[in-house]
C-alpha cells in the first residue's frame, strides 16, 4: 500500500485508518455482473485491489454467485509481475448440484483456474467462493485482480452478486 503524508490538521478518516495503520484495505461489489455464453476468464469490474512491491499480504475473499450446473464458474486471480499467490478455493465444485457438497480445499496460485460449482441461476440459487491465502508481491507494484467466466458455455448467465467482498491485509514490508 502507497504511504501517505498526512497534513497538519488533516482529518483522518476511517478509510485512512484502515488502509494506513491497521495495514488493510477492501473492496465491496456494488452491483451484480454477469456473463453469458463465454467461456474466457475476463476481469471482475470492481473486485481489484491495489499492492505494492516487496510486500506481502493475507487475502480473503466472499465471492457470492450464482451458475447453472451446466455452467458452473471459472474463477483465477492476476497480480502484479512476479508476485506468488498460494490459496484455496474453498467453494463446491463442479459436479455439485447442491449448496452442500464437497469442498475443494486443494492448492491454487496465480493464474491458476478453478471450478466452483452452480446450483441454478438467481440469488435464491447463489452460493459462495471463499478465497483465502497469502500473496507476495515481488519487486512490481500493481493490482490483484479477480478474473471469472463460466466453466461451460451457456446461454444463461452466470453471475458474481453485489456484496462480494475482497480483503487485503499487509503482512510484512
Amino acid at each position: 500500500m502507497p504511504l501517505k503524508d498526512f497534513s497538519h490538521l488533516e482529518r483522518l478518516s476511517a478509510a485512512d485508518m484502515n488502509r494506513y495503520f491497521m495495514q488493510q484495505a477492501h473492496v465491496i461489489k456494488s452491483a451484480d455482473e454477469s456473463v453469458a455464453s463465454s467461456t474466457t476468464l475476463q476481469n471482475d469490474n470492481e473486485l481489484l485491489l491495489a499492492v505494492a512491491a516487496n510486500t506481502n499480504y493475507w487475502v480473503q475473499g466472499l465471492i457470492i454467485y450464482s451458475a447453472t450446473t451446466a455452467a458452473d464458474l471459472k474463477v483465477s486471480f492476476s497480480g502484479p509481475s512476479g508476485s506468488t499467490f498460494n490459496y484455496v478455493s474453498d467453494a463446491i465444485g463442479s459436479s455439485a448440484t447442491a449448496g452442500v457438497s464437497t469442498v475443494s480445499r486443494s492448492l491454487q496460485s496465480l493464474g491458476s483456474s478453478p471450478s466452483p460449482g452452480g446450483i441454478g441461476s438467481g440469488l435464491a440459487n447463489a452460493v459462495a467462493f471463499l478465497p483465502k491465502g497469502v500473496l507476495q508481491v515481488g519487486a512490481n507494484a500493481g493490482n490483484l485482480q479477480l478474473q471469472w467466466a463460466q466453466l461451460a458455455s451457456s446461454a444463461t448467465a452466470t453471475i458474481v452478486h453485489a456484496n462480494s467482498v475482497l480483503i487485503i491485509r499487509r503482512l510484512t514490508d
